[in-house]
């Protein structure tokens, strides 16, 4: 069960795949859990990757929609391509001599 997760500032992106399976339900309910509680993000940003999505993929969308209520957790869904965050580029400070 691929499941990617960045934390984005106050924001905790989590990738789940659409196509789960019933074995891999709880599996990936029980991870996004321990995830939200672990960083009690202001908002989740939950990505559902890879085609129309499962029974057991709505299943887990449910438990994580009344997790984020019961926590007052902005929750968006969002079919769009899993993307990590990209570490800030560094630049060289005005009036530095470069090599």
């Amino acid at each position: 069960m691929p499941m990617e997760h960045a934390r984005e500032g106050q924001i905790l992106a989590l990738s789940v795949p659409a196509d789960l399976d019933v074995a891999s339900r709880a599996a990936a309910a029980l991870h996004v859990q321990e995830l939200v509680l672990a960083y009690r993000p202001r908002s989740v940003r939950l990505h559902m990757t890879s085609g129309p999505a499962s029974g057991a993929s709505l299943s887990v969308l449910a438990r994580v929609r009344r997790l984020c209520e019961g926590l007052d957790i902005a929750l968006t869904l969002t079919h769009r391509p899993w993307t990590a965050p990209t570490p800030p580029v560094q630049t060289a400070a005005p009036g530095a001599v470069g090599p």
